[in-house]
Parts: structure tokens; sequence; C-alpha cells
């Protein structure tokens, strides 16, 4: 049965005469909340980029039945319905914000908003092409997608950001090559991952971001 339901969203907004980046769209890991990850952006949206933070549906408490409160976007459980559910609003909430689309438009994903993030570009009905760049942070790309029939074909270049001390990454080089086949199984060009490592743990790094975002502006596209 399919309902009607609320969703949230937070976002940061450059002064006027800094406005020149575009709109960078940041969807948060497990546990989180957009309120507080929007935050971690505060470097980009001094830069001149318009930040959008949307929050998964499931929320809960982080330990037990009270105190802290989380988001997640899906869970194993009915989790094709849950990825249907989110792309949908994701596609309802970048409409409303800018239906023309119009400006550099740039998605990043953390941790399990990475694969979420990459799941929305390639089964959104925008399409991978309609993004000026894609960035996973501290996540994995989604094996699912070619089952899915989500299409990366026409995405622009992927960039994977990964903590050096990251306690879920184990070994960088066997990921990357995994990244690389599921992207390749997406129909995504084989030259277009590229990784880029930090000193630190499983945290944005807002000096890569920043870097990645820096190189966006000052291309031709």
């Amino acid at each position: 049965m399919q309902v009607n339901r609320t969703a949230r969203w937070w976002s940061l907004a450059p002064d006027a005469d800094r406005a020149h980046g575009g709109v960078l769209y940041v969807l948060h890991g497990y546990g989180q909340l957009a309120e507080y990850f929007i935050r971690k952006f505060e470097p980009q949206r001094a830069a001149g980029w318009t930040v959008v933070a949307p929050e998964g549906a499931h929320r809960f408490y982080l330990q037990g039945t009270e105190g802290r409160v989380g988001a997640s976007w899906m869970t194993r459980e009915a989790r094709l319905d849950d990825i249907a559910d989110y792309v949908n609003a994701l596609d309802a909430l970048r409409t409303k914000l800018d239906p023309e689309r119009q400006g550099r438009q740039v998605l990043l994903g953390f941790s399990q908003g990475a694969a979420t993030a990459l799941r929305w570009a390639a089964l959104g009905q925008h399409g991978a092409h309609s993004w000026d760049g894609l960035i996973a942070h501290s996540g994995v790309i989604p094996p699912d997608l070619k089952a899915m029939e989500g299409e990366l074909n026409q995405a622009p270049d992927l960039h994977l950001i990964v903590g050096s001390e990251d306690p879920y990454i184990t070994d960088h080089t066997a990921q990357f090559k995994t990244a690389e086949e599921n992207w390749k199984e997406a129909s995504g060009h084989p030259d277009a991952v590229h990784l880029h490592t930090f000193k630190g743990a499983h945290h944005i790094d807002p000096l890569t971001v920043g870097r990645l975002l820096d190189a966006k502006v000052h291309s031709a596209g």
C-alpha cells in the first residue's frame, strides 16, 4: 500500500555576492540527522555553494528507547520499496527547489548516503547526466544498480573519498577495484572513477571536498 508522508530537508545559502558555486546536495550516513550533518558543509556555503541536505525517512533512537535520534535511508527489510520511495522523494525535492536545474549541480553521499546518492543518480527521473559531479565519500558503489536497471553511462566522473584510517575500509586497493567493477556493471565509463585519500577516519574531509568543488567551479562545465 502506498501512502503520502512528510519529508524533511535543510539548506544553507551563501551570501548573495558569493553565490557562484552552484547547488551541492549532501546525503547523510546511517544514524545521522540532516539538521546536524549539513553543518559539516559550512566551508562550502562560505565558498559560494548552496547546500541542500535531505533526510532519510527512517528515524530511530540510537540507543535503547530514548535519547539521541538518528535517521537512515533503508535497511535490508523491504529494501526495494524503500529505494523506490527515497528516489521518488529526492526527485520531488530537486524538482521543487530547482525545476529547471539551473547552474552546477553536484551530488555527494557520505557512508550509507554514498550508495543512496548513486542509486538516485542512476534511477532518478532526471538521469545521471543531469549531475555535474558525483562524490562518494567513505561509502561504496552499490552492486545492485544493473539489476535495478540503473544507468550510469552518461554520468559525470565519480570521485571516491576515503580516510586512510577508516575502520570500515581495510583494503583501499581492493575497495577501489570493486568500485570500478560495480561502476562498469552499471555502464559507467571505465576511466571515470577517481580515488582520493585523506589522513583520517570515517568522517567528512572538508579539504578534499573543497578541492573537488573548486575544480568544478573553475572548469569549463
